[in-house]
């Protein structure tokens, strides 16, 4: 029995049989995380010999990818990003708990803010975003509590920690439980532009003029630089936005509804510096339709709906050729909401404004060349030209819904094109001459008697008072 094992001992100790694997040293740490780096960058891989890298803490492996070990690297990271949040979170958790036994207080606050501070941006928006509304409330509460809150410079310091670290979500939660007014201040100084411009839009959703902090909103993105205002706005625009900034609110408990529109003034201001001409025509006929729907609703407020009407108007014209080409060519190719406009304009008497986006439409003094220009794309030729009659169609049908009898059409036309001086109002009371060439009072007077002879219509009439002459006549 005992000699297979005999045999075993002599002929391996001659160096007979299946040779032993190279000796490798390799000292391995008590605890497999112990190696692991607790930041965002990710571990440096020592050097080892060979071509193939090896993980913290453990042998090569000869024909290791280092791929595999790259992979191996950033999952570590990524645990390790984990159980910051989850750590953070359970001790912001632990800080909080407020009850008959256990109140917040001073250091508990401290410990809030130190655990903060500690994350960079997602991680800390991570850990905020996993406590619950009923938490959030407790803190802002307890930073002004009577067991020893903190003070105003405290605030300051950690609000604006807050700025730098939370994205828009986390802050637009904790200003809905109070501290609008400091939050926003300290986001206006502290927080990336884009997480200002994304927080405006979202408290603009949520809250109304009765609110804390509804002023500053506007100043916030007012502030932000207009590019980044676009971007935001192209991007995650809510659907609702058009109707939030109407600031529809009661004017007392169960009292009627009225409407602020400060707020929408600011945006259309900002909106008129964009420069996609497809996201003005879509914002000038999604703030034109809620002004339409809550027509008949009060408006309290420095800002008048005529004003925002007015803002309207500026937007086009802050690039009225493309803009008009998007509305005539796919937002609103029958006319009808820029006509809806162009009656509220008419009715709240602002015809100086619809004027002077007529005088942008007709072009400068060479309007043959203007007008006859072939354009660049096949499939909307005559671009000037057919902007023009966009824009007249539109204006015909306004005055169709407002005057059912001749003479207060003729009167509507006549304040359109200032037939009796050719000019129209220009900026601080300033006239601007449209130069119409023979267009003088006798041709207007001819093409005002045809349509009070109901020998013309009105569209005639109007196409025949703007489209262009040769200088002969």
């Amino acid at each position: 029995m005992l000699w297979p094992t005999i045999c075993l001992l002599l002929f391996g100790s001659l160096g007979v049989g299946a040779p032993e694997p190279p000796t490798t040293t390799t000292t391995l740490p008590e605890r497999p995380a112990a190696g692991l780096a607790l930041d965002a960058v990710p571990p440096v891989l020592p050097a080892v010999t060979g071509s193939k890298p090896a993980l913290p803490g453990r042998p090569s492996v000869p024909g290791a990818s280092p791929a595999l070990a790259a992979l191996a690297a950033g999952l570590a990271v990524l645990a390790a990003r984990a159980r910051r949040i989850t750590d953070a979170e359970q001790t912001m958790r632990r800080a909080l708990q407020d009850s008959l036994f256990s109140d917040v207080g001073h250091s508990d606050l401290v410990t809030m803010a130190r655990t903060v501070d500690r994350l960079d941006t997602g991680e800390a928006s991570a850990a905020v975003s996993g406590l619950s509304d009923g938490e959030l409330g407790v803190w802002i509460r307890e930073l002004d509590g009577w067991q020893g809150g903190f003070d105003r410079l405290e605030q300051a310091r950690l609000f604006a920690v807050l700025a730098d670290r939370l994205d828009a979500r986390q802050l637009a939660r904790l200003i809905n439980h109070g501290k609008a007014t400091e939050l926003i201040t300290a986001v206006s100084a502290n927080a990336p532009p884009a997480v200002a411009a994304q927080l405006a839009l979202l408290l603009w959703a949520n809250r109304t003029p009765a609110d804390e902090g509804w002023e500053q909103i506007g100043a916030l993105l007012a502030a932000t630089p207009p590019e980044i205002v676009e971007a935001t706005v192209a991007a995650v625009m809510p659907p609702s936005l058009p109707g939030d900034l109407l600031g529809r609110h009661p004017a007392y408990s169960d009292g009627p509804v009225r409407l602020q529109l400060d707020g929408m003034a600011v945006f259309l201001d900002l909106a008129a510096g964009f420069a996609d001409p497809q996201l003005k025509a879509g914002l000038f006929l999604a703030f034109g339709e809620q002004l339409r729907l809550h027509r008949r609703e009060h408006v309290v407020g420095d800002v008048t709906r005529g004003d925002v009407l007015g803002r309207l108007a500026s937007l086009v014209r802050s690039d009225a050729a493309a803009v008009v080409t998007r509305l005539n060519h796919a937002a609103d190719p029958h006319g009808n909401s820029t006509a809806a406009w162009i009656q509220d304009m008419i009715e709240a008497d602002r015809f100086d404004e619809l004027d002077v986006l007529l005088a942008d439409l007709i072009g400068g003094r060479r309007r043959l060349e203007f007008f006859s220009d072939p354009g660049t794309d096949p499939a909307r030729p005559y671009p000037n030209a057919a902007n023009l009659g966009y824009y007249v169609g539109a204006y015909s049908l306004a005055i169709d819904s407002i005057a059912d009898d001749a003479a207060d059409q003729i009167h509507l036309v006549a304040e359109l094109f200032s037939l009796v001086t050719g000019v129209v109002p220009g900026p601080d009371g300033s006239k601007i001459r449209l130069p119409f060439g023979p267009l003088v009072d006798m041709h207007a007077d001819s093409v005002v008697d045809d349509l009070r002879d109901q020998s013309a219509t009105l569209k005639q009439t109007l196409w025949a008072l703007a489209k262009p002459r040769t200088p002969d006549g």
